[in-house]
């Protein structure tokens, strides 16, 4: 039996997702694209912090000075410190980048950690962490005080400005960085002050979170794009959005991510949910129906198609029938109770290295934390 109504075009009620038309939305369009190669993650950051923010009000350009601001101190005390170990160099922000390539990885982590968090401040909140404020990067920068993804965000801007090889890193339960210099290799933590991890303090980590019987393996260090960063960090706005009740908000922090990855399923099929939640039907038709386009499991798929043959037939669409003729059972209901489940194990408390934060200089009692996930 076929059902009829107006059919309008359910992609064109979530077009304006990934066909946006104000500034900083293009903006992350064309960085999700790769047509910002000079932007790093932290400016893209700045404006997920902006559109995030339903009054849209807050000026980026102060913020973006001081993350450049950041990065000319490094170079400039990173320059002096050569100086005075023989090399021929003088203290200057503008010191040319094969320069700095003289320095050991021993000197790059030592300064960036004496400008970061202990000049600057730039802590992870262990006090309140699951604040919201603590992924939205113009607030960390303004407070201080960050989960580990976006305060990895300074540490990256910094590092690529000065031509440091530096990447995210995607360590069980705890997002680490890792520097590289002259051939050397540095995991660094920017929740604890920037400290640097050796393979005892990475080997306790990862127990912390997986199990005594856990051992260090190379899927353990998983590079994270700058992409992938982003969306994580939007994804810890996300859960604690669904933790607060608050799906307008969530729904809004998706949005904003498939401006950057607009082929994510998974995405997707999260918005899609949020959209039936809210009973925006058209919305979440449209949504379910781009999941379909790109997901790959016949078994998630023809669950999801069986959610979409609903959706028409409540919003008084043409139905398909099934070729077998036999009539679909009800689809299970779709939630985003798996995405908040998935999240929760990652956000669990872990203790990190007591006997390393001992004896740093990075932190202060206030400061230190026995826990943390993203």
């Amino acid at each position: 039996m076929m059902q009829t109504g107006k059919e309008p075009d359910p992609i064109n009620s979530i077009r304006h997702i990934t066909d946006p038309t104000d500034p900083d939305r293009q903006w992350l369009v064309d960085y999700g694209k790769g047509n910002k190669p000079d932007a790093t993650a932290a400016e893209a950051a700045l404006r997920f912090a902006r559109i995030n923010d339903p009054n849209n009000a807050r000026d980026i350009a102060p913020y973006l000075a001081r993350l450049d601001d950041l990065a000319d101190q490094v170079r400039s005390d990173l320059a002096a410190l050569l100086a005075s170990s023989g090399h021929d160099t003088v203290a200057s922000a503008k010191v040319a980048p094969e320069t700095l390539a003289q320095a050991s990885i021993e000197q790059i982590v030592s300064i960036l950690q004496s400008v970061i968090p202990t000049r600057h401040g730039f802590q992870g909140d262990a006090e309140n962490y699951d604040d919201m404020e603590n992924a939205d990067l113009m607030k960390v920068m303004d407070r201080k005080r960050g989960l580990p993804v976006a305060l990895a965000m300074l540490y990256i801007h910094v590092a690529r400005r000065c031509d440091f090889a530096i990447t995210g890193i995607d360590f069980p339960g705890h997002f680490l960085l890792r520097l590289q210099s002259n051939g050397k290799r540095r995991m660094i933590d920017p929740f604890h002050g920037g400290i640097a991890l050796g393979p005892a303090e990475l080997r306790e980590l990862l127990k912390s979170f997986s199990g005594l019987d856990a051992e260090l393996e190379p899927r353990h260090y998983c590079e994270s794009s700058d992409v992938s960063i982003l969306l994580r960090l939007q994804n810890n706005i996300k859960v604690r959005a669904l933790r607060a009740g608050e799906l307008t908000h969530a729904t809004r922090i998706i949005e904003h991510s498939l401006l950057i990855a607009p082929d994510h399923e998974g995405l997707w099929h999260q918005l899609g949910a949020l959209y039936a939640r809210l009973n925006e039907d058209h919305k979440a038709l449209g949504a379910f129906e781009k999941f379909v386009a790109l997901c790959e499991d016949p078994l998630h798929r023809t669950r999801i198609e069986a959610v979409i043959e609903e959706l028409r037939d409540r919003l008084g669409l043409d139905v398909l029938c099934h070729t077998d003729g036999l009539t679909k059972t009800k689809a299970p209901a779709v939630t985003d109770d798996d995405s908040v489940k998935n999240d929760a194990k990652d956000n669990a408390p872990i203790p990190l290295y007591p006997n390393l934060m001992s004896v740093t200089n990075t932190t202060n009692a206030s400061d230190t934390p026995s826990s943390s996930d993203h």
